[in-house]
């Protein structure tokens, strides 16, 4: 890959990981959303986990990740403790600048809905990664988020999302549950698109393994 690829974070989360080949990359600098044209900021929902901005082919992009966390579930009255529940939701934008107007590309969205148990919707903030592993000048971008209502030490669901420009790639599954009395989870399964592509396919792969394990000893 060639020095297009510049990476530049606007936010203080986990910085954005930066594949091999990647000539240049920014020191961490603080970007809040609030810099971003208020016409992109009223698409945006949920609050500011993570951004980040770098140049491709198609011109300055922006990577914006948002999550509600736990909110009552709307139009349900708990009668009881034990029967309230909550809904969470995350969103993943991407937004390009082309001549000072931020036009959305995609989005990312995914939710618990109704769970009266404990309530997971979060993205993994150090598996975030902006790459171009095919060199074609256009930046692949990988979020990585684990959703669940659970009461237990069990697995969550696990998903992998890459989009190249507006494809999507994505490998889907659970998380790795390795305690000394508790092996369950891990299995994942990469999408049709996924699977035909053998360099996205392998990263894939790797990262996977990299963030799958949830809870081990």
């Amino acid at each position: 890959m060639g020095s297009w690829l510049l990476l530049l974070p606007v936010g203080v989360a986990s910085p954005v990981k930066a594949a091999a080949g990647v000539s240049h990359r920014e020191p961490l600098q603080a970007f809040p959303l609030s810099s971003l044209p208020a016409a992109a900021r009223g698409l945006v929902k949920g609050s500011f986990k993570q951004g980040f901005r770098w140049n491709d082919l198609d011109g300055e992009n922006y990577l914006i990740l948002t999550e509600t966390g736990a909110f009552e579930t709307p139009g349900r009255k708990a009668r009881q403790d034990f029967d309230a529940s909550q809904d969470a939701e995350l969103y993943a934008y991407r937004f390009v600048n082309v001549n000072g107007r931020f036009s959305p590309v995609w989005q990312v969205t995914d939710f618990v809905r109704n769970c009266p148990l404990d309530l997971t919707a979060e993205f993994l903030p150090d598996a975030t990664e902006v790459t171009d592993l095919d060199n074609d000048g256009f930046a692949e971008v990988w979020v990585m988020y684990k959703t669940a209502c659970r009461g237990d030490v069990s697995p969550a669901t696990l998903k992998l999302i890459m989009y190249e420009v507006n494809q999507k790639y994505a490998m889907r599954g659970a998380t790795r549950i390795a305690l000394p009395d508790v092996s369950v989870g891990g299995e994942k399964t990469p999408d049709a698109r996924l699977r035909a592509n053998r360099a996205f396919l392998r990263h894939a792969e790797r990262k996977w393994k990299q963030f799958y394990v949830e809870f081990s000893q």
